[in-house]
């Protein structure tokens, strides 16, 4: 029996992307694993009740002013008090003075931050969030035991620039059943909450550089018998596309949504489109495919090793042919189909099951 500690704080504040993988990968692992003592930290309550309550999961809220002080100060200072043996830091950042006689786990899903090709942030959010990242993955990368991501793309990434030995670096994969595609809002309601029209292709992204969205956007901006529903911005007030982009009527944003609103999106969509430059894995590749959901989607980084023969894919920094693809799957009805059939038989490769298995294997590591 291991006590293994479990930094949550980004499930219970940040509901995608690293919350999801944390939220269903502990899911899964209270499942199969009846017998190490978990101990899950954030600096909120579980409101929403979505942490597993098994006997062996244990749940404790730390006092905390801010996340960095709630990660580098608090956080180690009680896992040195619970003789935590294991942390995982399932969100990027991890704590600088952990006791030395504790494992570190962390889950890299990208080192985006430490890119230079990456065009900064024009959000000081953004800005302030990159800096921390970029000091504590370099700090802490080589004292961790074991690093956790998600493609091989990744895994070499991090190889080739964190100089970090391959056998200390674990492909953990990602899952799709997060997503319930027997609920979802009636499209008829959908056409009514957001005024949406009949077809439309579908994204989901951000101001974030990365996401290459102002890429799409301008194209639908001067493609007008084009629709285009966006999706993904928490604020959208405050968005620097949005502010840009809504007077447009072919373009339609959607301000964070529930999820069977996110459902019936994907169900009724021509097609999703996924236009970054980088990415660790994209998620919304493999909840278009379990949503019957066409893609097109980059050639860049991990993605065609995501989303493999089920996309069409397309240079992000090639205006003219994004479009020439777009127009293609358009009209093409038997594109349409073989691409979502593809698409399910793809979907079998994922499983939040096995990704618990094979974390549940790097904690089990230290018993063998």
């Amino acid at each position: 029996m291991t006590r293994i500690g479990i930094d949550v704080y980004s499930a219970l504040h940040f509901p995608r992307g690293m919350g999801i993988y944390t939220i269903n990968f502990l899911k899964a692992l209270a499942m199969i694993d009846k017998e190490n003592i978990y101990i899950l930290y954030s600096d909120i309550q579980d409101e929403e009740n979505i942490l597993p309550k098994e006997k062996n999961f244990i749940f404790k809220q730390l006092k905390a002013k801010g996340q960095s002080h709630y990660e580098q100060f608090v956080l180690p200072k009680e896992c040195k008090k619970d003789k935590i043996e294991i942390l995982h830091s399932p969100a990027n950042t991890s704590p600088f003075f952990l006791s030395k006689k504790i494992k570190r786990v962390i889950s890299l899903h990208d080192i985006i931050f430490l890119k230079k090709e990456i065009p900064i942030s024009k959000n000081l959010k953004q800005i302030l969030g990159r800096v921390y990242y970029i000091i504590t993955c370099l700090v802490n990368s080589n004292k961790a035991s074991f690093i956790l991501t998600p493609t091989e793309y990744s895994k070499n990434d991090i190889i080739k620039t964190l100089k970090i030995k391959a056998n200390k670096i674990i492909v953990d994969s990602r899952g799709h059943e997060h997503l319930n595609t027997e609920e979802f809002t009636s499209f008829g309601e959908l056409k009514l909450k957001y005024s949406l029209p009949n077809n439309y292709f579908f994204t989901i992204g951000g101001d974030a550089p990365s996401k290459n969205s102002e890429t799409l956007l301008k194209i639908f901006s001067l493609n007008k018998k084009l629709n285009l529903v966006f999706a993904g911005i928490k604020n959208l007030d405050r968005s620097y596309l949005y502010n840009r982009y809504q007077e447009f009527e072919n373009i339609k944003f959607i301000p964070y949504i529930e999820q069977t609103d996110l459902v019936s999106l994907y169900l009724h969509a021509k097609a999703f489109i996924f236009p970054s430059i980088y990415e660790g894995f994209g998620l919304p590749l493999i909840e278009a495919m379990k949503c019957n959901c066409p893609i097109l989607s980059s050639n860049t980084t991990c993605l065609p090793e995501v989303a493999g023969d089920t996309a069409l894919y397309f240079n992000p920094k090639d205006k003219t042919q994004l479009l020439n693809q777009i127009n293609n799957l358009n009209e093409n009805n038997a594109l349409t189909n073989e691409l979502i059939e593809k698409g399910k038989k793809r979907l079998n490769n994922y499983s939040w099951m096995n990704t618990a298995i094979i974390i549940k294997g790097v904690y089990n590591y230290y018993d063998s």
